[in-house]
């Protein structure tokens, strides 16, 4: 039996929790439109974003043949559509295909590369230097773009970088103030690109 023959196709509206941490794994997901937000559960009012996901990417790879209770939770950040394949099949299909296996190894080698540099991040950087860094990553890996309409809200930015609302309000504002970037109801333009990654660098 096929990957294809084993898949659901599913919609979910911006905001709803697509997977829920703690539940048995037994989808991998493929994000095949809109934008998605992986995150820790710390508490019922707290999380820690681990990353976002934009369209075209697979979700849930660091399960595979190892853990069957999900270590994280994944929402809609914007309206989405997802393929859910039967992880067993899944599997199979990695053993018996080198060419996919190996590009499966890449993209769980890219996950584990974000994890590490976001470690480095949230322990060794400063509040703006952490700002800075994540709308790189907005503007890189999202977005493609130095202009862009930004779908997160303050707290999801707050969530992502490990700082409080209050100063990621505070950091945009002095970014704003300082010509670094524009924003205009959410609508992105990054103004100053070299000075917003020496400021990431040296935060």
């Amino acid at each position: 039996m096929s990957v294809d023959e084993r898949r659901v196709e599913l919609h979910y509206r911006k905001g709803e929790v697509i997977a829920k941490q703690g539940s048995f794994v037994t989808h991998i997901l493929f994000l095949k439109k809109g934008l998605t937000k992986i995150y820790r559960e710390i508490d019922k009012d707290n999380n820690l974003i681990l990353n976002f996901y934009p369209s075209g990417k697979l979700m849930g790879l660091s399960s595979l043949y190892m853990n069957s209770i999900l270590q994280f939770s994944i929402a809609a950040v914007e309206d989405s559509v997802i393929c859910a394949m039967d992880i067993h099949i899944f599997e199979k299909f990695v053993r018996q295909n080198g060419q996919f296996a190996a590009s499966i190894i890449h993209a769980i080698n890219q996950h584990f590369s974000h994890r590490t540099e976001k470690l480095v991040s949230l322990t060794q950087k400063q509040m703006n230097g952490r700002l800075a860094e994540a709308f790189l990553f907005f503007a890189d890996q999202l977005y493609n773009s130095d202009s862009f309409h930004l779908s997160l809200t303050r707290k999801d930015i707050a969530e992502f970088t490990g700082m409080s609302v209050m100063s990621v309000v505070r950091g945009i504002k002095d970014f704003k103030e300082n010509g670094i970037l524009e924003d205009n109801n959410g609508d992105i333009t990054i103004l100053k690109r070299e000075l917003l990654e020496k400021i990431s660098q040296t935060g």
